[in-house]
């Protein structure tokens, strides 16, 4: 698979991620997403990436699920935890935050195709639906977590259930001492039995 051109074309538009890769030229990593085929790519002295042949050995792999990685891009901040990282650990890191925290000028693009009047009002176009999908998935969260604690209650408040862990820890404490009293009249009891 030739992915590496689209890469270097978005990293030509982050200046800042080229830079950071200069000094891990030579290196190589491979991104893992089930069930695809692993992608390999090695840093090249320019900071560009070059696909690389599945049997090159990689210093690092980075790897997610299909649900996992969509999680990883679609919610902000990243959760970094979502990808795993075998190998190389900091090599590893550091490429799942550049490629994290790059940007696609898409209007930029457009409008060498369609001008720079429809590319701005297509690009506007696309962050107000982006932002809506955020918002509306962000108040359907709101909405569907009070019908559960308020309205059918199905799920527990936290202060409830802080109120309830207090409460069996009452009663947990009183049970201890009732139980060391009955032991010790049990006690007492047998003691003047024997005398």
């Amino acid at each position: 698979m030739l992915l590496a051109a689209p890469l270097n074309h978005v990293l030509a538009q982050n200046a800042w991620a080229i830079e950071r890769l200069l000094p891990l030229a030579g290196k190589t990593f491979a991104v893992q997403v089930m069930p695809l085929p692993t992608l390999r790519f090695t840093i090249q002295p320019d900071g560009h990436l070059a696909d690389t042949a599945l049997a090159t050995t990689a210093e690092a792999t980075l790897s997610a699920t299909p649900d996992a990685l969509l999680r990883y891009f679609a919610v902000e901040p990243r959760d970094a935890s979502l990808i795993q990282i075998t190998g190389d650990t900091p090599f590893g890191a550091e490429i799942g935050h550049i490629l994290a925290h790059i940007r696609w000028e898409a209007e930029e693009d457009m409008a060498r195709l369609f001008g720079d009047i429809i590319a701005h009002r297509m690009a506007g176009l696309g962050r107000n639906l982006w932002t809506w999908r955020k918002q509306s998935t962000r108040s359907l969260a709101r909405a569907a977590s009070e019908f559960f604690t308020e309205e059918r209650p199905w799920v527990a408040k936290r202060a409830h259930l802080e109120q309830f862990a207090r409460e069996v820890s009452l009663v947990r404490e009183a049970t201890d001492r009732l139980e060391s009293r009955v032991e010790n009249l049990f006690m007492r009891q047998r003691a003047k039995i024997t005398q």
